[in-house]
């Protein structure tokens, strides 16, 4: 007998029938044996939406402007960071995580895009394609650090990168891009926050005047700062310590400083911003921990606040590396890009209220009863996909009761039931899951009717 003339079951509400089972996972499991690393979180289905999200709008803004998606490996040689990053970055000095091959090469877990992405430049003779080449890529980094709001061992990074023009319209464009993915994300309040640190010709300079105004405050520095004042004493300024902060704010400032390329430059660059309504702020003290940059630098904040005392969140960042592919061993060419931090994002998203759009809600079910209808039922799914008809289904459930629970909470609109007697007779029921109506017809024109019922 088909399932047609169950009537008894298929009309009793699903609530119903599985009541009286209810079963609570929370109430049995002890913790598991085997749990993630710390810091570096699983991305569940219900959370996975906001990266998607972030991701598509990444790529549909750059591709816009010509930067096309590459990817590079999460190893690499472990020297390509210590020279391209820094070797008295934090990320160098504190934050990698390397290991040694059998083979006795040492590899890093790459902590940033950007050396991977001039090495693949150079590496594939980029500098024969018409310039800039625009690069854009999407993909975890690792840094070990101590976890905390905002901050993972593992995380995903955007990044795009112009090379081989050093015109300044680019860095405005890398800026404008940015700020173009965060307002269609929904995030209105970015503010961006540059500056020009100077290239090899005038930095020298710049260090000599820091230098000579830490000298005899080094007890007002933090730990790590006193450290960094013997092998980087830029970085000083980019230290976040409360009091390192208060310091700085009577260090110099790098625009008195600029030899008249890097002034011109970073002058073009604000006009442009003008030109663009882009609004930003000119922090003459900004600096970036990485070692490579040249000329702009800049950050991007998130500045409403959510709650009481809120800091502004930096969600991306980058600037000009004019020096990078000549130090790898290519030409000299110059280079802009810029980066956001896709977690940041997503937590930025949701503290600011803005929900990820759900899914294409399903709205057929496939039910089976017995393996000949489980077999056709199989079938039928191939059928469904080629017709472009998203059809759900439990093929590991016999039970009807356990099909049909499934189905109504996915709160579909139509169940599909095909069991022996439909097999048989070359036929399938579409029932109503919403007014309780089926109707019994010919397997052939499941699909004409459904693109009907569904509005296609």
């Amino acid at each position: 007998m088909g399932f047609a003339q169950d009537r008894s079951l298929a009309q009793v509400p699903l609530w119903r029938v599985i009541k009286n089972n209810t079963y609570s996972p929370a109430a049995t499991m002890t913790k598991p044996k085997h749990q993630n690393v710390t810091g570096m979180p699983d991305v569940l289905p219900r959370d996975r939406r906001f990266f998607e999200i972030v991701e598509k709008a990444c790529f549909k803004i750059a591709s816009y402007y010509g930067y096309a998606r590459t990817e590079t490996p999460v190893l690499e040689y472990l020297e390509l960071f210590e020279k391209g990053t820094g070797l008295t970055s934090d990320i160098v000095e504190k934050q990698m995580y390397t290991l040694r091959t059998q083979g006795g090469d040492m590899l890093a877990l790459r902590p940033e895009l950007t050396p991977s992405l001039v090495r693949a430049y150079i590496q594939h003779g980029m500098v024969s394609w018409p310039q800039p080449v625009k690069l854009a890529e999407f993909g975890p980094v690792f840094r070990h650090e101590r976890p905390q709001s905002g901050r993972f061992r593992e995380f995903r990074q955007f990044e795009i990168d112009a090379i081989g023009d050093k015109d300044a319209a680019l860095d405005v464009q890398v800026i404008s891009i940015l700020c173009n993915i965060f307002h269609a994300l929904g995030i209105r309040d970015a503010s961006i926050q540059i500056n020009s640190i100077g290239c090899s010709r005038c930095k020298p300079n710049y260090r000599r005047v820091v230098r000579d105004y830490y000298r005899g405050r080094e007890r007002s520095l933090c730990k790590d700062c006193r450290k960094r004042k013997k092998v980087n004493i830029l970085r000083l300024l980019d230290c976040k310590d409360e009091k390192c902060e208060r310091l700085k704010m009577g260090a110099p400032e790098t625009v008195d400083h600029l030899c008249t390329e890097c002034h011109n430059h970073l002058k073009e660059v604000l006009e442009i911003l003008d030109a663009l309504s882009l609004p930003y702020i000119l922090d003459a003290r900004l600096v970036r921990g990485l070692d490579y940059y040249t000329k702009t630098v800049f950050e991007i904040f998130s500045t409403k606040k959510v709650e009481e005392g809120e800091r502004a969140v930096a969600l991306a960042g980058g600037g000009r590396f004019d020096d990078l592919v000549k130090l790898f061993g290519g030409e000299a060419t110059p280079a802009v890009g810029g980066s956001l931090g896709v977690e940041r994002v997503v937590a930025r998203l949701r503290k600011l209220g803005i929900k990820a759009s759900m899914e294409k809600k399903q709205r057929v079910f496939l039910v089976h009863l017995g393996d000949l209808a489980k077999k056709r039922s199989m079938k039928l799914l191939e059928e469904f996909r080629s017709a472009g008809i998203s059809v759900r289904e439990a093929v590991g459930q016999s039970s009807i009761r356990g099909q049909m629970s499934f189905a109504d909470k996915l709160g579909v609109d139509y169940a599909l039931i095909l069991g022996h007697q439909e097999v048989a007779e070359d036929t399938i029921i579409i029932r109503d899951m919403k007014g309780g109506s089926q109707e019994v017809i010919p397997v052939h024109k499941v699909i004409k009717e459904l693109k009907k019922r569904l509005g296609r």
